[in-house]
């Protein structure tokens, strides 16, 4: 039998333990998997188009390894490699996989990743299951688009859990993992960045634990926006903010987020905590249907009064409690400075309506809010305060908000008609309950979506976006929650295809033409009003040519295009003058305007015919002056007039006003 020698013992065990993980050097420089398969001595391989990470794997201090490929990353079980470098999964195109070398047998997925001191992580499309958590110690991290799923608890209590640290978790899933989704201790600090993730039936072992479950914050705002957060496991809460313990000075804005199904909506727990809760659609989280143990839609226990929240706007129904306080808290659901705007409806448990249930010393201002009902009398018994208990402090509520079955705006929009060209936004009659869109000619009434608004509660049939033919009026039907209805009648009005062309007739001096003739080609004649105007009404688009004959104004010819609008088009008409004009210069006369005498300057010669014709061309006066330079015109009514001097054949108008 063959002997070893210590010596020689040892170096097999040295050998197998450097076999058994391997560090990067911490050289400052970055690594792919490729080159980690090559350095690493089987630490990392590469298998059937994966890599496997077989040992224990520590990125160094400075290090970074970086995932820039579509990859399928395994991970043996019990495995979780170390990262207190930098770890980059962001692929230029398609996923980045990173999941259990055996993902079949229960307890058999990977312990997770762990940052520790890592100062740069960036994680973007990148699919993680069947891990152990991701625990950032000191360690900043961005996930975008990425997604979480079937995840376990085996070396943390969340998906993601932070420790003194910021992470920013935007746009991603956390699908049924063992445990919540993103969570940190209770004695550690942080402000995490929450922002449009979808959080779907997560916290699958059903423990007491919230699908976002938070300790305290750091020196800056947590940020909980955008989120949707849907339960299905009955002891599992939707999004918890802590601090049991006095630690930090947490600041939270919790805005825009959809909450439904979970065994409670909202909690805000301990103390130093000040948030500002806004916006958010806290619905239906009374899955537990104990309200001994839950079932509020937002519930604030205080250790003292440094817990406060600012509550605006919020729409909170279904659940078993709209809102709960317990303990020490201050509370502010509007002021009349500023009004709540909140919306309870249909929040109660054992046949009684429990919009708000203040069961705290302390008063709360909650002015402004709508409790289920437009009557004050019924909102104050939705509402369990002093007046029910004398120990409780008083809840002021009035004015309340009340709803009416109205639109706020209606529209159809081009984002969502890609046959428009231009928003169309409905005209809004309150009185006769209609809404009238004006449709541009050529666009199909047949299939249009409309986007209407209208004040947070009141639903609509058909909803808002839902395809409509509009070939028909449609009807609509707005309901309120204490079940008052209105139907609206939509019309549609398709702009016509044709329009009108208007002729202003005038002369120079921009006095109106009454009586001009115009011949339109293809089309007809028509004649000027008392105002100058005609309009050939209910013409088809295109391009039309033009004649203006008015007695002693030279003719005008002209042309006009027609589009897609009606138009008007402006004829300013020049006094006729014949070619022997030059010869009448001389003749003038004399005051103009003038009031009963006309005098006339340059006439030569008897026997000259003086015509005085007025705007239409008629003549309305006419006489033979031997001698006289001297016109009476008393007889004839204040306007303008021509004067027509009729000499061996030479004509020309001379125009004057009578006043």
């Amino acid at each position: 039998m063959k002997k070893f020698s210590f010596i020689t013992l040892f170096i097999i065990l040295l050998g197998f333990t450097v076999k058994a993980q391997y560090i990067t050097p911490g050289n400052n420089q970055a690594y792919t998997l490729a080159e980690l398969v090559d350095l690493s001595g089987g630490t990392v391989s590469f298998e059937n188009g994966s890599y496997i990470i077989n040992n224990a794997l520590t990125i160094s201090a400075t290090d970074t390894l970086k995932i820039t490929e579509a990859t399928v990353l395994k991970i043996a079980s019990g495995l979780r490699p170390e990262i207190f470098g930098s770890f980059i999964s962001n692929p230029e195109s398609g996923e980045v996989f990173i999941t259990a070398v055996d993902t079949i047998t229960a307890g058999q997925g990977f312990d997770g990743l762990r940052f520790e001191d890592s100062p740069s992580n960036y994680f973007a499309h990148t699919r993680i299951t069947h891990g152990g958590g991701i625990s950032l110690i000191e360690s900043e991290a961005t996930f975008e688009y990425c997604t979480f799923i079937h995840n376990s608890s085996s070396n943390t209590s969340n998906v993601i859990n932070y420790s003194n640290c910021n992470p920013i978790i935007r746009y991603c899933r956390f699908v049924e993992n063992e445990r919540s989704a993103i969570g940190s201790g209770a004695n550690t600090e942080g402000s995490p960045q929450i922002y449009f993730n979808e959080f779907i039936h997560n916290t699958t072992d059903n423990s007491n634990r919230p699908q976002i479950n938070l300790g305290p914050g750091a020196t800056d705002s947590i940020y909980i926006v955008g989120n949707y957060v849907e339960g299905f496991h009955d002891n599992v809460g939707g999004i918890s903010i802590n601090s049991l313990v006095g630690v930090g000075n947490t600041k939270a804005v919790v805005s825009g987020n959809t909450i439904v199904n979970n065994r409670y909506g909202y909690a805000q727990i301990g103390s130093s905590i000040s948030s500002r809760i806004t916006d958010n659609i806290i619905l239906d989280n009374d899955i537990q249907n104990d309200p001994m143990l839950g079932g509020s839609g937002l519930n604030f226990y205080g250790a003292n009064t440094t817990n406060k929240a600012i509550v605006r706007r919020n729409l909170i129904s279904g659940n078993l409690w709209g809102i709960t306080t317990q303990q020490v808290f201050d509370l502010d659901l509007g002021t009349a400075m500023d009004p709540g705007g909140n919306i309870f409806y249909e929040n109660g448990n054992n046949g009684e309506i429990y919009a708000f249930y203040n069961n705290i010393a302390e008063d709360v201002s909650a002015i402004g809010n709508y409790w289920g009902t437009n009557d004050i009398a019924v909102a104050e018994t939705y509402i369990f305060h002093q007046p029910d208990d004398g120990t409780l402090g008083l809840v002021t509520y009035e004015p309340i908000k009340t709803l009416e079955p109205e639109f706020l705006s209606f529209a159809l929009l081009a984002s969502n008609n890609p046959q428009l060209e231009n928003n169309i936004s409905g005209m809004i009659d309150y009185d006769n309950l209609t809404v009238t869109l004006d449709v541009p000619a050529g666009i199909s009434l047949t299939n249009l979506i409309p986007t209407y608004t209208v004040e947070l509660g009141i639903s609509g049939d058909p909803a808002s976006e839902v395809a409509q033919d509009f070939d028909e009026d449609v009807v609509y039907t707005l309901s309120t929650p204490h079940g008052t209805e209105a139907e609206w009648t939509v019309i549609a009005n398709q702009q016509s295809t044709t329009f009108d062309l208007t002729f202003m007739v005038e002369d120079e001096d921009g006095v109106a033409i009454p009586g001009a003739e115009i011949t339109l080609e293809g089309v007809g004649t028509q004649n000027t009003n008392d105002s100058g105007l005609t309009i050939f009404e209910s013409l088809e688009p295109g391009n039309y040519m033009y004649e203006v004959l008015v007695e002693a104004y030279e003719p005008v010819n002209g042309s006009v295009e027609l589009i897609d609008e009606n138009l008007t088009e402006l004829v300013v008409m020049d006094i006729f003058v014949n070619l022997n004009e030059i010869n009448q210069k001389a003749i003038q006369i004399y005051p103009n305007p003038v009031q009963d005498v006309l005098q006339i300057k340059g006439l030569t010669g008897e026997n000259n015919t003086i015509k005085i014709l007025d705007l239409q061309g008629k003549v309305v006066f006419e006489k033979l002056l031997n001698n006289s330079k001297q016109l009476d015109i008393s007889n004839l009514k204040n306007g303008f007039y021509f004067i027509q001097l009729d000499n061996a054949n030479t004509s020309a108008p001379i125009k004057f006003l009578k006043n």
